[in-house]
C-alpha cells in the first residue's frame, strides 16, 4: 500500500474543507530548530521519560485521505493577536470522521507533546 500523501482533488469528490489558525507559544519558539524538528517523529519524552508517537505518527491515519497544506503568516511568528499559520485540510465525506480523529490525536499532548498552540483573534 502507497503511505503518499493525499493529492489534491475535485470539490466534486472532496467538498469538505477544514481551516484552523494556530500560533505557537514563546516556549515553542524558543526551542532550537532541531528541538522543534524533534517533536514530528517517534521519540522519548524527557519528562514523562517514555516514548511519545510524535506529530508524524499522530496523523499517519489520514495522510493517504486528507489533503493539508500550511500557511505561514507572511509577516512573521509570534506577532500580538495573529496567526502564525493556518492549515488547510481537504477531504471526503466519507473521512470526516478519520480527519477527528487525527486532530484528537494531534492535539493530545499525551502522546503529541507538540501541541503547543493557542488560538488567537485573527490574522
Amino acid at each position: 500500500m502507497d503511505k503518499g500523501a493525499a493529492a489534491r482533488q475535485s470539490g466534486r469528490s472532496a467538498g469538505n474543507v477544514i481551516i484552523i489558525p494556530m500560533s505557537k507559544t514563546a516556549a515553542w519558539w524558543n526551542m532550537s530548530m532541531l528541538e522543534r524538528h524533534a517533536y514530528f517523529y517517534p521519540h522519548i519524552d524527557q519528562e514523562q521519560g517514555g516514548p511519545v508517537a510524535g506529530h508524524a505518527q499522530a496523523a499517519e491515519a489520514g495522510i493517504q485521505t486528507i489533503y493539508r497544506r500550511r500557511y505561514h503568516n507572511p509577516d512573521g511568528y509570534q506577532r500580538p493577536d495573529e496567526y502564525d499559520f493556518i492549515t488547510y485540510f481537504e477531504c471526503a465525506d466519507e473521512h470526516l470522521a478519520t480527519f477527528d480523529i487525527v486532530r484528537q490525536a494531534l492535539r493530545d499532548e499525551r502522546h503529541n507533546a507538540e501541541w503547543l498552540g493557542r488560538r488567537v483573534l485573527h490574522w
